[in-house]
């Protein structure tokens, strides 16, 4: 009887021997693992990933900046508005906005317009210091917001802006 459970038996010996195993395995896992997501966020910031929206949105405002047509042509600070309220908006935002319906005016501005359909819209139009915008709900105008600074009215515009979208 001795013998049959002393071969049933588990060996601490071999469970010690497997667990230490198991156990730098798992380690060596995690490790490995932690240093892909490393890269990953190093990549990410340092902006050698170029696939979001949002970059090829900048690339499209740029050759607003750099077009040889005088018309369309914005300026250096017109640009900078725009990369900096682009900075700021939540990828969800940008998902929703048509590429199309982004576009420079003759007094050298750009307009972003957000349309869900013929009679709701929102339309951003950002200048070289100010900024202005309406909203437009069922056919009617909602709210329109004129000669505002970015930096003093951030809040106001993406709270409207989201709830607009949101709606």
């Amino acid at each position: 009887m001795a013998l049959l459970t002393s071969l049933l038996a588990l060996n601490p010996e071999i469970e010690k021997y497997s667990s230490l195993n198991k156990n730098s395995i798992k380690v060596e896992t995690l490790l490995y693992e932690e240093e892909l997501i490393d890269l990953k966020s190093t990549y990410h910031f340092t902006g050698i990933e170029k696939n979001d929206k949002s970059d090829l949105l900048k690339i499209q405002i740029f050759h607003l900046f750099n077009s040889p047509d005088k018309t369309t042509r914005i300026s250096s600070d017109v640009l900078s508005q725009c990369y900096l309220f682009i900075d700021n908006l939540y990828p969800s935002v940008i998902e929703q906005l048509d590429f199309d319906n982004v576009y420079s005016t003759p007094y050298g501005t750009v307009v972003f317009d957000w349309e869900k359909d013929v009679d709701n819209a929102f339309s951003l139009e950002i200048g070289a210091k100010e900024l202005g915008y309406f909203i437009e709900v069922n056919g009617t105008d909602n709210k329109q917001v004129d000669s505002l600074n970015f930096q003093e009215s951030k809040n106001e515009l993406l709270k409207d802006l989201s709830s607009f979208l949101s709606a």
